[in-house]
């Protein structure tokens, strides 16, 4: 196994890796054994993301009209840039490339939620990540948005996935560093 020091070290190996893999047949996969897991059945609100390339995509899970779907979408506000959560009705809603090059919803008539002034339940996150450790812990893209935000969303249930070679032993992590629930690999 691949041993870094830094979370920096891990995120381009991260990256190396997953170019070497096939992400579609793997995504499919992880699909499939979300579609059998009691904290989707169970969950009606949903929060998850659109893949990047070298991402899991999760965009099948959305073909479940019982859920009522959230994406993720960073706005600055005239303070630090954080992540918002707007609701998404695949096929309807509008996307837009936001501030990282990721499609985001476009934001309609202040339709969204901080999680603080304005906040909505949500029964499951799935949490993006270049890779994951055996104890919940995730390595992002270095941004912070995500620990931020589900520092405001404790109760909700949050997964990750994850290509099996990105699931390590252990990884470096910051005090601000937010832990998931459950990592799904292939």
């Amino acid at each position: 196994m691949i041993e870094y020091k830094t979370k920096e070290e891990y995120r381009k190996w991260a990256k190396e890796v997953r170019k070497s893999l096939d992400l579609k047949d793997i995504s499919v996969q992880i699909e499939n054994k979300i579609k059998n897991l009691h904290a989707y059945k169970s969950s009606k609100n949903v929060m998850s993301y659109l893949a990047k390339d070298i991402e899991i995509s999760l965009a099948g899970l959305f073909e479940n009209k019982t859920k009522n779907w959230y994406l993720p979408t960073v706005i600055d506000g005239g303070k630090k840039p954080q992540l918002y959560t707007i609701p998404y009705i695949p096929d309807k809603t509008k996307l837009q490339k936001g501030q990282f090059n990721i499609l985001e919803p476009e934001l309609i008539n202040d339709v969204y939620f901080d999680q603080i002034e304005k906040f909505i339940n949500l029964d499951l996150i799935f949490v993006p990540g270049l890779c994951f450790d055996k104890n919940g812990s995730r390595l992002g893209f270095g941004k912070g948005y995500y620990d931020q935000f589900l520092r405001l969303n404790q109760k909700s249930f949050k997964i990750g996935c994850c290509p099996k070679k990105c699931l390590i032993d252990i990884l470096p992590t910051d005090d601000w560093d937010i832990k998931i629930d459950l990592v799904i690999t292939e």
